[in-house]
């Protein structure tokens, strides 16, 4: 007995403070990845608004003063903002031109695949996938085109072919040290500059 408290009293205090300071650093924990995950849902909002005040419509001018490294966020946005105002989106994607799929469908591939290649297919299907591979060989990114292949038959909700975690932890390996989104970018931008007729609002 200490200051007329039976000891497992102290012990039971000892433990609910034990709890409290566990539970507060939690709480403290939980607020930090909030807060982060806020901040960067504001700037990617930031940067879609920005894009769409910017690329709304796009001009010749427009094309050739944008940085190779935005160019192709800005002209896939243009096509974003058209589809958006389409009364069926998937009938609008299916008319625009070649040219429009496949820089529609760089943008998600690049934004997606910084994260991991299956983040892309897992995230994407019709009417995208479909056209992942005509689009990168247009682009000028074949030597993409190889690694990628054993993710379609996987991914297609047609086939027969099961996931196979070990391939795709294999390729997204692969994937991740060859990919260069700089690069691919600039690819891209090239590919806009020389079909610009096609993309001007």
């Amino acid at each position: 007995m200490l200051f007329g408290v039976q000891w497992y009293y102290w012990l039971i205090l000892v433990i609910a403070i034990i709890g409290a300071i566990f539970a507060w650093a939690k709480a403290l924990k939980s607020s930090k990845e909030r807060r982060e995950r806020l901040k960067k849902e504001a700037a990617i909002w930031k940067r879609d608004y920005e894009l769409r005040e910017k690329f709304t419509v796009l001009t010749d001018d427009k094309i050739n003063r944008t940085e190779e490294s935005e160019l192709l966020h800005g002209v896939a946005m243009n096509i974003q903002v058209f589809l958006e105002n389409a009364s069926d989106m998937n009938e609008a994607f299916a008319n625009l031109p070649e040219e429009k799929k496949y820089v529609y469908l760089a943008e998600y591939f690049d934004e997606d695949a910084q994260k991991s290649l299956s983040t892309y297919f897992k995230n994407n299907g019709a009417p995208l996938l479909p056209y992942t591979e005509k689009a990168l060989n247009a682009l000028g990114a074949e030597k993409y085109t190889k690694i990628i292949a054993p993710f379609f038959p996987m991914y297609d909700d047609e086939s027969d072919v099961s996931i196979d975690y070990s391939i795709i932890a294999k390729v997204n390996e692969e994937f991740a040290s060859v990919y260069d989104s700089t690069e691919f970018c600039r690819m891209c931008a090239k590919y806009i500059k020389e079909n610009k007729d096609i993309f001007l609002s």
